[in-house]
């Protein structure tokens, strides 16, 4: 394992401190066995499976589609020279992801540093700018910032503005699953605009870092993030080497044919001591009986399943408003690293729907082409992406010899990426009500977790369930 400042020691070190956090994962198995179906194999499924399994439960996940990790999927097909691309989750970062880390450690998967957020360019009004320029009090001026806002982006990093305006109100909360109860529950009914607004941001903050969703789950975000030592935009970030999909396979190893693919849950039927789920397997409609079922599908899919009998109105709402966007992964194949000839990067945000932000993948593998992974909204082509990309690169020696995307807004099963801010008012509609159980029916993926970072959240909630069927 190349040597990252990350030793073997140290990786048992986070594992330790990730389960004493957490719960510690090797406690002795149950002494009653639970019967529990997995609705969904992501990597929130597989993580509870593995859980529940290793205290010794009966254990079946039943996965829809026909591979094991739902939004971690690593992609080679159509690339040469051994690229691949990370097609959903890109990346986990150092501080946060305490659990993921864990993993990483228990299943000794290799992992190489990314680069990728140290020289980091954004396009804003038209123009590029470095970080170092970002700290210049005239561009921050011309940019329209007030006064105090440059004079504290000048020793201050770029993303870093939203730590001059919410300490004053993210410090108030001291449990970090508790937005709610301490002192600050009117926040919820305004935007983060309207707060910004009234702490005496410019227009040019509340269009840089501003937004429409609930103040109080901004400030909340931002209090999680205090709480654990993470930055507002982590610069310590990693990748597994050779592609994230190694943690959900690794999992799924080790459940074996508990694992059961092409298996899409087609009804719910709950009482007060069995769940009953019908699933669709090779073109036959089947039952399965068990004492507990966790749904780790995303909420996109969860409300297309009929329930019987249906949620509470509380529940049913949670899981039928839950905001999701969808995403198209923009992958440029290139004949050299070009950005590396001309001195410049290809860590890029652009702003733009066909490409919002670029950078280099791959760096690990032993070739002298190049890669560049995107984002970009769903429905984007790659022409788009490419147009946007050639326009807006600074250097001279761009050699992209192919560009496709991947493009998660078409598939049947993962069409929903992440959630979003939620409008001023519904924080409480969703929280806690969307991780709370309902009978013997669970709940656990991104969205059932306090702070919505993909593979962290997953296999957070994933954990918390597990522990609570367990102690059940």
């Amino acid at each position: 394992m190349k040597d990252l400042g990350l030793t073997r020691r140290s990786l048992l070190a986070a594992a330790s401190a990730g389960a004493a956090a957490l719960a510690d994962p090797f406690r002795p198995q149950t002494s009653r066995p639970k019967k529990v179906i997995v609705a969904g194999g992501g990597i929130a499924g597989l993580c509870c499976g593995y859980e529940l399994m290793k205290r010794g439960h009966d254990v079946t996940v039943l996965e829809a589609s026909g591979r094991p990790g739902g939004h971690v999927k690593t992609v080679r097909d159509g690339l040469a020279d051994g690229l691949y691309v990370d097609a959903g989750a890109e990346h986990f970062t150092k501080p946060g992801y305490d659990r993921y880390w864990s993993y990483v450690a228990e299943f000794n998967l290799p992992f190489v540093e990314d680069q990728r957020r140290r020289r980091f360019v954004r396009w804003l009004d038209g123009k590029p700018w470095t970080q170092e320029q970002l700290q210049d009090p005239k561009v921050l001026a011309a940019l329209g910032l007030s006064g105090r806002e440059t004079e504290f982006l000048r020793r201050r990093a770029w993303w870093d503005l939203p730590d001059l305006y919410l300490p004053a109100y993210s410090d108030h909360i001291q449990d970090e699953y508790k937005p709610f109860g301490a002192g600050l529950d009117n926040l919820d009914s305004m935007a983060l605009n309207d707060l910004l607004r009234k702490d005496g941001a410019s227009a040019a903050a509340l269009r840089f870092f501003g937004g429409a969703g609930s103040a109080l789950q901004s400030v909340w975000h931002h209090a999680i993030l205090k709480r654990r030592g993470v930055p507002l935009f982590p610069t310590g970030i990693y990748r597994l080497k050779g592609g994230n999909h190694q943690l959900p396979e690794a999992f799924a190893r080790r459940l074996g044919q508990r694992v059961r693919l092409g298996c899409p849950v087609t009804g719910i039927e709950h009482g007060s001591e069995r769940v009953t789920v019908r699933y669709r397997e090779a073109g036959k409609e089947r039952r399965m009986e068990g004492e507990y079922l966790v749904c780790c599908m995303s909420a996109v899919m969860l409300r297309q399943i009929p329930v019987s009998p249906a949620w509470p109105e509380a529940k049913r709402w949670a899981i039928e408003n839950m905001p999701y966007y969808t995403a198209t992964r923009p992958v440029f194949q290139s004949r050299t690293k070009f950005w590396k000839e001309d001195r410049t990067t290809a860590s890029i945000a652009f702003g733009a729907p066909a490409l919002e932000h670029c950078w280099s993948q791959a760096e690990d593998v032993e070739t002298n082409r190049g890669l560049i992974a995107g984002t970009a909204q769903g429905g984007a082509k790659a022409e788009d992406a490419l147009a946007v990309f050639r326009q807006r690169y600074t250097g001279k020696s761009e050699n992209i010899e192919q560009a496709m995307v991947i493009d998660w807004s078409k598939d049947p099963w993962a069409m929903a990426c992440e959630t979003t801010s939620y409008k001023p008012g519904e924080l409480r509609k969703f929280w806690p009500e969307i991780m709370q159980p309902h009978g013997r029916v669970h709940f656990a993926g991104a969205y059932c977790d306090n702070l919505n970072w993909g593979q962290e959240a997953a296999t957070r909630s994933a954990n918390r369930t597990a522990l609570a069927i367990d102690a059940a």
